[in-house]
């Protein structure tokens, strides 16, 4: 897991190259809007920091309960999971879903800058409740904001560039960007799925089922949580992809480098493949519900 060139470079990379086509989309005044409406960005980030790290340990307390030999370092994984940022590719998700590209990367901003807190009191408690005596955390300040730039802000940045100084270009290439990002996404998964098979065939018995109603009710409810808030349906489909899809590869990072733990990094790696599975079905369903709000 620790080798694999798709996890370091081939992910990264096709997000990076989808965000370019998302920024193809964006506008400063998008951004502007979200400054004058806060409320989507404080309901996201509630979902994200109370709702989502809720499941992450109540996941963990399930899995905990089961016994297996290494079941306390898998509970620990799962709430690294919760405390981690939004994924960059739930930015790519919400576009698909037809959601509010502007608070997706908002919010993933955020998410990223609040995790040099999250990551070590969530995973503090954790360790002192499923694996025993606390360990210090130091997160990788510099490596993790050169991550988030590159994959995040740089990108997107390019994309509206070319909007506004190439706007016919980028009204003719903006149809197909949908396409080519929804057919990248999904090579990229099955070449993942066929790489990581012998870690996949070891634990997706074990901890399958747990990572897919963990995702699975983050994304529902988020969705929920946004609408119970009163918020428009493309903003309650954002918060729902925002909580649900997670950074899994800085979790993966942080197990095996901060935490020198690869049972904790398993779980990751796991919810970071199973997470697309309700993540599709969302943006499917936000898909068709948008059209059908939009012909009403």
């Amino acid at each position: 897991m620790q080798d694999s060139l798709l996890l370091k470079i081939g992910l990264p990379l096709a997000i990076a190259i989808i965000m370019c086509g998302i920024g193809l989309t964006l506008r400063g005044e998008d951004f502007r809007r979200i400054a004058r409406e806060p409320r989507p960005v404080a309901v996201g980030l509630l979902g994200h920091y109370l709702l989502l790290p809720s499941l992450g340990f109540a996941t963990a307390w399930l899995v905990a309960r089961s016994g297996g030999p290494h079941a306390l370092e898998f509970a620990v994984g799962f709430v690294l999971v919760a405390a981690c940022p939004s994924g960059s590719s739930s930015n790519a998700l919400t576009y698909l879903a037809r959601g509010n590209v502007a608070l997706a990367v908002t919010l993933t901003v955020i998410s990223a800058l609040v995790t040099f807190l999250s990551v070590p009191l969530l995973v503090e408690l954790a360790l002192r409740s499923f694996g025993g005596e606390a360990r210090s955390i130091r997160l990788p300040f510099a490596q993790t904001v050169l991550h988030l730039a590159a994959l995040v802000l740089a990108p997107v940045l390019i994309g509206m560039a070319v909007r506004r100084y190439a706007a016919a270009f980028a009204l003719r290439i903006e149809p197909w960007v949908s396409r080519f990002a929804l057919g990248l996404l999904l090579l990229l998964i099955v070449a993942i799925c066929v790489t990581q098979r012998t870690v996949l065939t070891q634990s997706l018995g074990e901890l399958g089922p747990a990572a897919l109603a963990m995702g699975a009710a983050a994304i529902g409810g988020g969705f929920a949580l946004a609408r119970a808030s009163r918020l428009g349906l493309r903003d309650a489909i954002t918060v729902g992809m925002e909580v649900g899809v997670q950074n899994s590869t800085l979790a993966i990072v942080i197990a095996l480098t901060l935490l020198n733990s690869p049972a904790i990094a398993v779980p990751a790696a796991v919810y970071g493949l199973l997470m697309y599975v309700p993540a599709f079905v969302a943006a499917w369903l936000g898909r068709r519900a948008v059209a059908r709000a939009a012909a009403a």
